[in-house]
C-alpha cells in the first residue's frame, strides 16, 4: 500500500523547492557550489535513515571486498555529489551553454551515427540532469523521459529548467508513442533506469543481487528496433565533467519476447553497474535499489508474453 502524503508537508516542500530554485538561479554558481557541500552533509545528519540505507546498499553490493572506511568515503561522496547537483540544477542551461567544449569533455561520440535515433540508458550518476543539455550543446537532438512532479507549479518550473537546455521532455506515463516518434526523427532519447520500478518491471541482477528493472528500454529496443547506448555524465576530479557514450549494447533477438526482454534488460543493468563501479561515490546509493517487489513478481508471472514469438 502506498503511503498517503500529508498535504501540508507537500505544500511546504513545494514552496521550499520553488524558492530554492529561483534563489540559486540568481546567486553566483561558485557560491552555490561552495555552500552546497557543508549544507548537504548537515542536512543528512538530521535524517539518520539516509546513511542507514546507503550503508546497507554498499554492504549488499560490495560485501567485504572493500573496507568500512572506503564505504564511508563513498557515502560522503554521494552526499557531496547530490548537494552539488542541487546547487547546479537551476543553471544547467548556462553550464552546457556557449562554453560547453571547455566544461564538458565528450568521449565515445564516434559510436553514434548522425541522424540515427538511439535509446540512451543512464543512471542517477554524476550530474544526470546536465547529461541531456550537454548532449544538446554538442549538436545532438535530445529528448528525455521524465517523471512529472505532483505539484503543478513545481513541475512547470523544473520542466522549464530542463527544456531551457534544449531538451524535449517526455512524461514517462503514456509516453511510448512520443518516444518512438522522437527516435525515428533521429533523437537521442534518454531514460534513467537504475531505480526500483513500481510497475512494468522485469527481473534482473545488479551487483550480483536480484532486483527489478524497468522494462521500457528493452521493450523499445525490441518493438522499435532501435539501438541502445549507455551514457553517463560524471564529474572530473579537477573540475568540469565527462560525457561518455559507451559502445551500443549487443542484443541478439531470439524470437521469444519474454527471453529477449530479460536478456536486454540485464544487458542494460550490467552496463550501469560498470558505470557505477567506475565512480561509486557519484551514484545515488540512498535509493532502495534492491527493494522486494512481490507485486511485480506476480504481475510478471501473469504477463501474456510467456510464449509469444517475435520475428527474429
Amino acid at each position: 500500500m502506498e503511503r498517503r502524503r500529508n498535504p501540508l508537508t507537500g505544500a511546504l516542500a513545494a514552496g521550499f523547492t520553488i524558492v530554492f530554485l529561483r534563489v540559486s538561479r540568481w546567486l553566483p554558481l561558485g557560491f552555490n557550489r561552495a555552500l552546497a557541500v557543508p549544507v548537504g552533509r548537515a542536512l543528512a545528519r538530521l535524517v539518520p535513515r539516509v546513511r542507514k540505507v546507503a550503508m546497507a546498499n554498499l554492504d549488499l553490493a560490495y560485501g567485504d571486498s572493500i573496507s568500512r572506511e572506503e564505504k564511508e568515503r563513498i557515502y560522503r561522496g554521494v552526499l557531496d555529489n547530490i548537494s552539488l547537483l542541487a546547487a547546479e540544477f537551476s543553471r544547467i542551461d548556462l553550464i552546457a551553454g556557449a562554453k560547453a567544449d571547455q566544461v564538458v569533455e565528450v568521449q565515445g561520440a564516434d559510436f553514434l551515427q548522425k541522424g540515427q535515433g538511439y535509446v540512451c540508458v543512464g543512471a542517477h550518476l554524476g550530474n544526470w540532469e546536465l547529461m541531456g543539455p550537454a548532449m544538446a550543446a554538442h549538436g545532438f537532438k535530445v529528448a528525455a523521459v521524465v517523471r512529472e512532479f505532483d505539484h503543478p507549479r513545481v513541475n512547470r518550473l523544473i520542466d522549464g529548467i530542463r527544456r531551457s537546455g534544449k531538451v524535449t521532455t517526455i512524461p514517462k506515463d503514456n509516453g511510448g508513442k512520443e518516444i518512438v516518434r522522437q527516435l525515428r526523427e533521429g533523437s537521442l532519447v534518454g531514460i534513467l533506469i537504475d531505480q526500483s520500478p513500481r510497475e512494468n518491471g522485469v527481473p534482473v541482477t545488479f551487483f550480483g543481487a536480484p532486483c527489478w528493472a524497468t522494462v521500457a528500454p528493452a521493450m523499445i529496443a525490441v518493438r522499435a528496433r532501435m539501438p541502445v547506448v549507455p551514457v553517463a555524465l560524471t564529474r572530473k576530479a579537477g573540475g568540469g565533467y565527462v560525457l561518455r557514450f559507451y559502445e551500443p549494447l549487443s542484443m541478439i533477438r531470439t524470437g521469444n519476447l519474454r527471453e529477449d526482454l530479460v536478456n536486454y534488460s540485464q544487458a542494460c543493468q550490467d552496463a550501469l553497474e560498470c558505470m557505477v563501479r567506475e565512480n561509486p561515490e557519484q551514484w545515488l546509493w540512498l535509493h532502495r535499489r534492491w527493494k522486494a517487489r512481490p507485486q511485480l513478481a506476480a504481475e510478471w508471472d501473469r504477463k501474456p508474453i510467456h510464449d509469444r514469438k517475435e520475428p527474429a
